[in-house]
């Protein structure tokens, strides 16, 4: 079976300068079947300093010199005006966008009470509100076109890593946006879904401690290019999938969902009751899956009263 292919499509990647790197494979894997690229990096690298640096535009040289089309675009993901400009920088280039994956991010090995109120700003708005910025920036483009992939970028970190505090909150806050975004597109024809890709990156190679670096063996199992097919299924016209959360690491695709207990129910329930019965509440015998997030199984349905903005 021959590979999915994009032409005519419009594709924003962004994060995509890091080589290794997961923006960078996506982009080279889109362009190499036929979908036009903007390849966004501000250039800073994982650290966030510019210690370790990155190139859009080296990557756009990789992908053109193979015959593909793309361009280059530095602008920030952290703010409203510079999500705005990268969208325009593909108006601009290729008329459109299809396709947006959200890779951008930056990270900080500490632990909690170590971070500066500097670097949670910094992670927070690159990785949580830079998503949010750029999926705001794509919306009405999308909306009007009746069409939209997006894929949102989140980590294993969200369910508990040591150093990755600030990090995995604001991976669980995307892998929720992802969730609720996908009930407001189901309508528009916008799809979003999120990838918690697992790879061998910049980040890994040049950011952990000496005995945490990974082995050339590890290197050649945990390659980006092992997880940019998934981005391409999730970003593809044949996607029929909104909400999910798809792990993607050395080959292995898999799915993450959230589930619960059957737990433990009085209706004249005190704190003691609680305690008493705790192991039932956490007893995952009768676990059931909690669903997607437009089938009627993940929560409440609500009726707004008539937005007004202030």
């Amino acid at each position: 079976m021959s590979d999915l292919r994009f032409e005519g499509q419009v594709a924003v990647v962004t994060g995509a300068g890091g080589n290794p790197g997961l923006g960078r494979a996506h982009a080279r894997y889109l362009a190499a079947r036929g979908a036009k690229v903007v390849v966004n990096d501000l250039g800073v690298g994982p650290d966030g300093r510019g210690v370790v640096g990155a190139r859009a535009d080296a990557v756009v040289r990789e992908i053109c010199e193979q015959g593909g089309q793309a361009v280059a675009d530095t602008h920030s993901v952290a703010t409203e005006e510079g999500a705005k400009a990268i969208v325009q920088t593909a108006l601009d280039a290729f008329g459109k966008v299809d396709i947006l994956v959200n890779n951008a991010g930056v990270v900080e090995f500490a632990l909690f009470e170590e971070l500066s109120e500097a670097d949670i700003h910094k992670i927070l708005d690159t990785h949580l509100m830079g998503t949010i910025w750029m999926c705001r920036a794509v919306w009405p483009h999308m909306k009007q076109a009746g069409y939209g992939r997006i894929v949102n970028t989140v980590s294993g970190s969200l369910l508990g890593a040591r150093y990755a505090s600030v990090y995995g909150a604001s991976k669980g806050g995307i892998l929720g946006l992802t969730r609720n975004l996908a009930i407001e597109g189901a309508d528009i024809g916008i799809k979003v879904n999120a990838l918690a890709p697992g790879a061998a990156t910049v980040a890994w190679t040049t950011m952990s401690a000496d005995q945490a670096k990974p082995s050339p063996d590890i290197l050649a199992k945990l390659s980006p290019d092992f997880v940019s097919p998934t981005v391409g299924a999730l970003a593809h016209t044949s996607c029929s999938v909104s909400g999910k959360c798809i792990g993607s690491e050395g080959g292995n695709v898999f799915e993450l969902w959230y589930g619960r207990t059957a737990g433990y129910t009085d209706h004249d329930l005190d704190s003691h009751d609680v305690h008493l019965n705790w192991s039932q509440v956490v007893d995952r015998a009768g676990q059931r899956e909690i669903g997607d997030p437009f089938d009627g199984c993940a929560g409440f349905t609500l009726t707004p009263r008539a937005y007004r903005s202030n």
